[in-house]
């Protein structure tokens, strides 16, 4: 009960560091359209997800608020789209970035070994922002409500599917 009310606080501390970050201007910032819709993501991590997404049922409930991968400690951390760094520092002694990829889109990278960005910075997919601890988390808000990443990340492999009658395979 402990851990969950601390990551609770940690996320809220986060989530105002962004805003009030977000707030002030930044001059990188004005390359974020207001009605852009955002390009798919890529996967951060080279990692495998271990942990998905589930909904809490309230501002304070359990829930898992995003994705945990399980990373190697050192391993690079990439943007997951183009944005503009809102938030880079440690919270109750945790390090995050949050990025800006639309006004109301953000992501949020934690559990994180070192940070390679400062508030301000303009990111581009797949630039390095962050190296991972142990584990990794990345999370997903449209203005202040958490969403499942998975809605934004695309794959990285693709399904083809074949027709078939009769059992048998149709081709061509």
């Amino acid at each position: 009960m402990g851990r969950l009310v601390t990551l609770v606080v940690v996320a809220a501390a986060v989530a105002a560091a962004a805003l009030v970050s977000s707030a002030s201007p930044i001059s990188a910032q004005s390359a974020l359209a207001a009605d852009a819709a955002p390009a798919p993501w890529r996967h951060p991590v080279d990692a495998p997800i271990v942990d998905y997404f589930r909904a809490p049922a309230g501002p304070y409930s359990a829930g898992n608020r995003g994705l945990e991968y399980d990373t190697r400690t050192g391993q690079a951390v990439v943007a997951v789209a183009d944005g503009v760094v809102t938030f880079a520092g440690t919270v109750g002694g945790q390090r995050f970035v949050v990025v800006a990829h639309t006004p109301t889109l953000r992501s949020t990278y934690a559990y994180l070994d070192g940070i390679d960005v400062s508030a301000g910075d303009a990111v581009v997919g797949g630039q390095r922002v962050a190296t991972a601890a142990r584990r990794f988390h990345l999370t997903a808000r449209v203005r202040d409500v958490y969403v499942d990443p998975l809605r934004y990340l695309t794959s990285s492999w693709a399904v083809r599917l074949v027709a078939v009658r009769s059992g048998r395979l149709l081709v061509g």
